[in-house]
């Protein structure tokens, strides 16, 4: 593998997707839930009747509360650590990214750069000691 294609497979993969992640859940926060556009009625309660927006607007302040998402995060982080994942880490890493946006820096960066590792060096073994193996 060049360089070239490792760093298209990199923007194209998990990096571009936290990029993606974190620029919806901006929209999200700073577009819908503090522009007053979610639906006043429905804090962080549940209303039966409510309808999509209040179940998503319901969803997302339980998240926020005791900073969950971010938690879920670190768990997502110690499993991709626990099991040698590129996926938990790639949840870790999305999950830290929403977590860093919502209302959850402290544990959403610590998931973030728990997982960074285990991303960026996932294929080091195979690269990484071939280059430095051979004559």
């Amino acid at each position: 593998m060049t360089k070239k294609s490792g760093w298209r497979t990199l923007v194209r993969g998990w990096f571009l997707g936290a990029i993606l992640v974190g620029l919806a859940c901006l929209w999200v926060r700073f577009g819908w839930l503090e522009a007053q556009l979610a639906p006043a009625a429905c804090g962080g309660k549940w209303v039966p009747g409510g309808g999509v927006a209040c179940a998503a607007k319901f969803l997302l302040v339980q998240a926020f509360l005791e900073e969950r998402i971010g938690w879920v995060a670190v768990l997502c982080a110690a499993l991709s650590q626990l099991r040698g994942s590129r996926r938990w880490a790639v949840a870790a890493l999305w999950l830290g990214v929403a977590a860093t946006v919502f209302y959850a820096a402290t544990p959403g960066v610590i998931a973030v750069l728990w997982a960074l590792p285990r991303l960026w060096f996932c294929d080091a073994p195979r690269g990484w000691r071939a280059r430095t193996s051979s004559p």
